[in-house]
């Protein structure tokens, strides 16, 4: 996975942190601490776990936030899924140089083994979640700690919230044009991408946010506005949120890794605002 994928994932990282993804929120006031965990949004099945220490978190918690609530109507979800796709009828080859197109029209086909059928459909979507899509075929069967997060929570019958709602976040992932977008998925397809892609996940496994800054922040700069857009104004965003529903009731707060370090993190965002923040070991 190169550059779309990666901020699929996680964005991009910044700042050093020790190997640590879940960490404890206390003090200034509050009655009762409460969590926040980094997660992947995608991973293979086979590698997926929830660890004791984050079970005993989200049990002792009675509220959780996600960064968007995933229990949305029909209505939403169709809206949501046009969203995605390219405006005008056009597919992705309409945005590519023919050997680009040809190059990952070879990838698919050839490694991936996608069918044509299947890759038709495919090249209708915009190309940041065409990258997306893509890393699902290469991983095969996933899993994913929102959903699994949502499953333990229904069957708590904990309340759950969302920190922004999905309407916003895709506005956020379409400030990028679908020209970058397509510069980016050709600068993904460059280079070996399953082996940056397991690099990234042995990191996220060892969770070692320091590794994954520096694998990440490789890519960072070519596009500091989406970064800026889709990192640090939310993570702004979202505080007044955790501050208002962390003074009333434990919440677990399960974001991508991506928003916990650096100084417009939301670790760092919640200490200037008088909160501990301390990593569960």
């Amino acid at each position: 996975m190169k550059k779309l994928s990666l901020f699929l994932f996680f964005v991009s990282l910044y700042a050093s942190f020790n190997a640590q993804l879940l960490w404890k929120i206390s003090g200034n006031g509050l009655s009762q601490h409460s969590y926040l965990y980094g997660t992947i949004h995608m991973m293979p099945k086979e590698k997926f776990f929830v660890s004791p220490k984050i079970q005993e978190a989200f049990n002792y918690s009675a509220k959780m936030a996600l960064e968007v609530d995933l229990n949305m109507d029909l209505k939403t979800k169709i809206k949501v899924a046009l969203e995605t796709i390219l405006p005008g009828g056009k597919t992705i080859k309409d945005y590519l140089k023919p050997d680009e197109f040809s190059k990952i029209n070879s990838f698919c086909l050839d490694s991936l083994k996608m069918k044509k059928s299947k890759l038709k459909k495919y090249y209708r979507l915009k190309p940041f979640f065409f990258s997306s899509v893509v890393a699902q075929e290469q991983m095969g069967e996933t899993s994913s700690y929102e959903l699994e997060f949502m499953k333990m929570a229904k069957k708590r019958k904990m309340k759950m919230i969302g920190l922004e709602s999905i309407e916003f976040q895709m506005q956020t992932i379409n400030k990028i044009s679908i020209e970058d977008q397509a510069k980016m998925l050709v600068q993904e397809f460059g280079a070996n991408s399953s082996t940056q892609f397991d690099e990234m996940l042995n990191l996220y496994l060892k969770e070692d946010l320091e590794g994954l800054f520096k694998l990440l922040s490789k890519e960072s700069d070519a596009i500091p506005e989406f970064n800026y857009n889709f990192l640090e104004v939310r993570n702004k965003n979202w505080i007044p949120i955790i501050e208002e529903n962390i003074s009333s009731n434990s919440l677990f707060i399960a974001v991508g890794a991506a928003h916990l370090p650096g100084e417009n993190g939301v670790i760092e965002l919640l200490r200037g605002n008088g909160f501990t923040v301390d990593p569960v070991k």
